[in-house]
């Protein structure tokens, strides 16, 4: 990016702060083309927030060189972009057809039971958003429950619930936010 550009960008960009500013132009520059860094991006403000806010759409944009429509479509598209505040822990059971003929309806009623909520909502103290996935490609290992896009648990079934969630409860006592980054180093 020219020095004229980076002049242009800071006045325009009216959502990032500085630091954020500073690690988003850092992404862009790996990029032989600014479109190229969406999907970073996205990671990079969704890792900050827990969400992408409607704020950062257009500064987003901005950098780029994209439509803020353009950037909502990609956050719609992508199963692993909310547009809403998420709980710490994103529980994303798969219920297609391999989890499903191994437990994962039973599963999913007990993930509902011990959450205390419904699949698309968040715990009340915030830790844990409970979703249904299509297909997380582990048939073998059905049914299968990925937390954060990172750890993915194996054959969970009902009587495995309990203890899965009071492992991530006493996680989120000793881990800092980190956890929410599916690129992160070790949490």
């Amino acid at each position: 990016m020219e020095h004229k550009e980076q002049v242009d960008l800071d006045e325009s960009l009216t959502f990032f702060t500085d630091d954020l500013r500073e690690q988003a132009l850092s992404i862009v520059r790996k990029y032989p083309q600014p479109k190229a860094a969406v999907m970073p991006l996205l990671w990079l403000v969704q890792n900050r927030f827990g969400f992408i806010p409607k704020e950062a759409i257009s500064d987003l944009a901005i950098l780029t060189g994209t439509t803020p429509v353009h950037i909502e479509a990609i956050i719609k598209f992508y199963e692993l972009f909310h547009d809403h505040p998420v709980g710490r822990y994103q529980l994303m059971l798969c219920t297609n057809i391999s989890c499903l003929l191994n437990g994962a309806e039973k599963t999913l009623k007990k993930l509902k039971e011990v959450l205390g909520v419904e699949v698309g909502q968040t715990t009340d103290d915030g830790l844990f958003t409970l979703e249904e996935f299509e297909c997380l490609a582990a048939c073998d290992k059905a049914p299968v429950l990925l937390v954060n896009c990172r750890w993915l648990y194996e054959r969970v079934t009902e009587d495995k619930v309990a203890h899965i969630v009071a492992e991530l409860r006493e996680r989120a006592k000793v881990h800092s936010d980190k956890d929410r980054d599916p690129v992160a180093g070790q949490g």
